[in-house]
This record gives structure tokens, sequence and C-alpha cells, in this order.
């Protein structure tokens, strides 16, 4: 069922987590149906456009969601200017999802932003699954979610371009590193498209169960208007996806596996 109702959310708090990056802790006016690990929002900043944006944590108790948004466009920026009591439009939570299972070993890799959804699945696996978490930066100040992936008992893997904290160099490399020399069942991967590719191909290559959530430009949420077409293959991000199988990715984009 798609949830394509418009809800009014008010900011409760917001927290400044690098420098191009803020999490928004929102209340819907009511409540929506439990979000899950992979899921998004259409979030509608008035006097802009709705824009998809990954789930970064819930908190059921107090009808709490968390969206974690970068600074990269004309309604992010209208965003990061919003004060808390400021409110937003919510629809969803839209597309598919993944559910942690009990006793599975997870790497999980991120770079930027797309840190965002790994770490709900984290808070979602705690006490479930064990959950390594490879972030990646250009530099040690943007990576996102080092502390609360610890405190939520994930073993935490850094790498930085420059050098700046953990491994030298692209998370890409940290995974091919970690898959020789640890155990795991599944990856699952969330950042830029050419990330996504060479970890899809680690994993398949490894003989992992591999998973990407992918991003896309959406204008709709809900399959009507076509604009995130993953590649040329007429799967829908919204509609599909987000999460894919390492396989459907990558031929969807054209890449052999």
């Amino acid at each position: 069922m798609i949830h394509a109702e418009i809800i009014a959310a008010k900011i409760c708090k917001i927290i400044d987590e690098n420098p191009l990056t803020k999490s928004f802790y929102l209340k819907p006016v009511k409540p929506l149906p439990q979000p899950k690990p992979g899921q998004f929002l259409m979030v509608w900043v008035p006097d802009y456009e709705e824009i998809p944006l990954s789930v970064s944590g819930y908190y059921p108790e107090d009808n709490i969601i968390r969206i974690t948004v970068a600074n990269r466009g004309e309604t992010t920026n209208a965003m990061h200017n919003l004060k808390e009591g400021a409110f937003l439009g919510l629809k969803g939570p839209l597309g598919n999802f993944l559910i942690p299972e009990s006793g599975k070993k997870y790497l999980l890799v991120g770079r930027g932003y797309g840190v965002a959804p790994l770490i709900f699945f984290i808070q979602q696996a705690k006490g479930v699954g064990e959950v390594t978490l490879a972030v990646g930066a250009r530099t040690r100040d943007l990576l996102l979610f080092l502390n609360e992936a610890r405190d939520l008992g994930a073993s935490v893997f850094v790498s930085t371009d420059d050098g700046s904290e953990g491994f030298r160099g692209y998370v890409t490399e940290l995974v091919e590193k970690l898959v020789r020399e640890k155990d795991f069942d599944t990856i699952i991967a969330c950042g830029p498209e050419e990330m996504l590719k060479k970890i899809a191909k680690i994993g398949i290559n490894s003989r992992l169960e591999t998973w990407i959530i992918a991003e896309s430009y959406m204008k709709c949420g809900i399959g009507l208007c076509g604009s995130c077409e993953l590649g040329n293959s007429g799967l829908l991000v919204c509609k599909d996806g987000p999460v894919f199988r390492g396989e459907v990715y990558l031929r969807a984009l054209g890449v052999s596996v």
C-alpha cells in the first residue's frame, strides 16, 4: 500500500552533524506507518519542492522520525535555514526495505550522507545481528554517525580520501580489505553510484548476499512520473527500490556481473 497523503510534521530538534549535513527530528501531527530500514520519505519544504530523503532514525515512544540532509541544492539549502518549530510535509514511508535477521553478520558500507539509511538499519539490528560499518568521506570533518554506530554496538571502520582519519583511500578499498580478513554474510551499501557499482561487484565476487540502497532524483515518489528510472531498465527507484539486489542493480545500469 502506498501512503500518498502529505502529513504535516513539526521540527522538534535540529542537529548539525557536520559542516554540510543536518539531522531533523520530526513529529508528525498524526502517526505515520512505522518506517523500516531502507525506506524513504518524500519531504515537502513549503515554497519549494518535494524531495526524497532516507529515514535515519525512528523513535516510536515519542512518534519521532529522523531524516538527515546534506545541503546540496536550493530545496535542501532552504531546509538548512529552517528553525525548530517550523513544519515540513511528509509522504510515506515509501519503497521497499530490509529487516535485520537474527545471527547474520552484516557489513554496511556508506559514503557521505549515504550513511543515513545505514544508521537506521544499525538501530533496528541492535541485539539481532552482528554489524560492521565501513564509512568513507573526503575528510574527517565529513564523517557521519561514527559514535552513534559504536553506541549501538557496531564495529566501525573509517576511510578518508586525504588520510585525516582511519584508512587512507576510498571506502571501496577498505571494504576489499575487510572482506579478505573478516567473515560476513551480507553487504548493504548506500552512497554515490560509482561506489555502489564497485561494492556490488565486491560482494558478488565474494559470494556474499549483496544489497544496494539506491539514490535518485524523484518528482512523485510513488511510481507515476518515471523520473527515477534506474538506468534504462524500466525499474523505478521509488517503486521497485530503493533496495535492490546487487546483481539487479548492476544489470539495470548495464554493468556485467
